[in-house]
This record gives C-alpha cells, structure tokens and sequence, in this order.
C-alpha cells in the first residue's frame, strides 16, 4: 500500500481530532468570510469568495474526518487532493491556535497559570495537528 505510514498517522491523528470534538478552523474561516465581507471593492466576485469559503468551511467542519478522509486518498493515488484536504483541516486549526495563543497573550498578560491550562486542555489536538503535518510532509 502506498503512503501506509501517512495513512496510520491521519487515522492516528483524525480519531484524536473527533474525539475532543476538534472543528477549530471553522472559526478562522468565519473570521476570514466577515473580513473579506468588509472590503467594498470584492463586492463583485464576494458570491465565488463564499462558496469557496463553504467548502473550505464544511472541510474545516469535519475535522477528524476530513483528516481521515484526506489519509484514505494518500493511499489511493489522489495524493495532491489527499494533501489539500488534510492542509486545510489541519491548517486552518493552526492559524487558529496561533490566533487564540496571541488572544491570550494580548487580554490575559503573561497569568501563567491560566496559559498552562489553557495549553494543558489544548495538547491532544495540538498533538493530532502535529501528526498531520509530519503525515502530509512524509506522503509521496
């Protein structure tokens, strides 16, 4: 089977990511969709925008699955479409992370229990993404 190992850490990866309910990047595409909403001069092209944002909303959704989903097509000779789906599931989960890591810095200062918590709480998604990025990089 090719890409096995890709495969082993997206199912690793994607059943964390469903079992702490992970669909963080919908959030992100949210903010992305409201910003871009925003701006007059994209008035003309904004109804291509939001549908591209829905199906990059609805991957986000799927978290977990969409992982596992993007792990399956590693396998079965769709390997660009594989990596696509797990970068945006995972990917936007980052930009995420990184959103709320500032949000946290910036309104609570540096109260270093409530970041270790937070952080405490936020390791097994943040592990899963982890998985997925080594698994997308590791795909041939």
């Amino acid at each position: 089977m090719r890409n096995r190992d890709s495969f082993l850490l997206c199912l690793i990866a994607g059943l964390i990511l469903l079992a702490v309910g992970y669909n963080e990047g919908t959030g992100t595409i949210a903010l992305i969709f409201l910003f871009l909403q925003a701006i007059p001069a994209l008035d003309p092209v904004f109804p291509i925008i939001g549908v591209i944002l829905a199906v990059l909303w609805v991957i986000g959704w799927l978290g977990g699955v969409a992982v596992i989903i993007g792990g399956y097509l590693l396998t079965a000779r769709h390997v660009r479409l594989g990596k696509w789906i797990i970068a945006i599931s995972a990917g936007f989960g980052i930009i995420s992370f990184i959103l709320v890591v500032l949000y946290v810095l910036f309104v609570h200062g540096l109260a270093g229990l409530l970041v270790l918590t937070w952080l405490i709480m936020h390791t097994a998604w943040a592990f899963a993404l982890l998985l997925t990025i080594i698994a997308r990089h590791i795909a041939k």
